[in-house]
């Protein structure tokens, strides 16, 4: 969902790990005078729950957002809002302003991953502040914190681009297909990783079929995706899936790992019955 994408054979990438859609609450913009605006639909990850701990989550690199600021004096209005925050709630710890391209997140701590006991006690704490009745981080989320790669503009198909397309968009998903990873080892390139992604996605294109990739280059992970939903795409209370992803479902019924189809459990209680693992609606990134 993943930079910082999650695999699990039975698990997922992105930010759809589960039986259901990413959920939908964790969109939410945080309660800054510029929270709505399209800085962070353009350079953020959201993390709902997705099962593992990705691997780019081994550095220390995940903080909690509290808020977002874009437009002109961005870089002050953050760093106000940073001195005010570390001075009205000291339980934060250390509070610091990361840049991004066109603005400025105030974000707290500096977790090792998603799942750290730490980092959830930290957006827990967060979320629960309650002032006058309000709580002024109620949309607080665990972000990955900029690095060099993340700065390169987005090829034409890189999933970035889809995000970037709906700025205001909160729930924005697509259906992931397959995925391309070093695995840890080096039986298989970073490079030739993003390549057979790319190449499947050109090949989709070609198709007809709106295909896209999403390249971590710190879990060493390429994801394949195909097409581009609104809120609309699951309905969580009759558990059906909009005619468009079904659609798409059936026309990719199998989830593929580096080419090879994968076998699941088809009930977790019992064993020896297994099926390919199939198609997952993700949430599109922020990263």
């Amino acid at each position: 969902m993943a930079a910082g994408l999650a695999v699990c054979l039975g698990g997922w990438s992105l930010a759809g790990c589960g039986p259901e859609p990413a959920s939908r609450g964790s969109t939410a913009r945080t309660g800054t005078s510029s929270a709505s605006e399209s800085l962070l639909a353009a350079d953020d990850q959201v993390i709902d729950a997705r099962g593992v701990a990705p691997a780019a989550a081994s550095r220390g690199r995940w903080s909690v957002l509290l808020g977002t600021f874009t437009g002109d004096g961005h870089e002050d209005r953050a760093e106000d809002f940073r001195v005010e925050v570390s001075r009205r709630y000291p339980v934060f710890g250390e509070v610091f302003v990361e840049p991004r391209r066109g603005g400025s997140m105030v974000v707290a701590g500096r977790f090792l991953a998603t799942d750290d006991p730490d980092a959830q006690e930290a957006l827990a704490m967060a979320k629960g502040i309650t002032v006058g009745g309000g709580r002024p981080f109620a949309a607080a989320m665990l972000v990955r914190r900029t690095t060099a790669a993340d700065a390169t503009p987005p090829k034409p198909y890189d999933l970035r681009s889809l995000r970037a397309r709906y700025p205001g968009r909160a729930e924005l998903y697509t259906l992931q297909i397959g995925l391309w990873s070093t695995f840890g080892t080096r039986e298989i390139a970073p490079e030739d990783v993003r390549r057979r992604a790319e190449l499947e996605v050109a090949r989709l294109r070609a198709q007809g079929y709106e295909a896209w990739f999403h390249h971590d280059p710190d879990s060493e992970m390429s994801t394949i995706t195909v097409g581009s939903f609104g809120a609309d795409a699951y309905d969580p209370r009759s558990t059906l899936y909009a005619p468009e992803v079904e659609r798409l479902m059936r026309a990719f019924p199998k989830h593929l790992i580096n080419g090879e189809e994968v076998l699941v459990p088809t009930d977790q209680r019992r064993s020896g019955e297994l099926r390919p693992q199939g198609p997952r609606l993700v949430e599109v990134p922020f990263d």
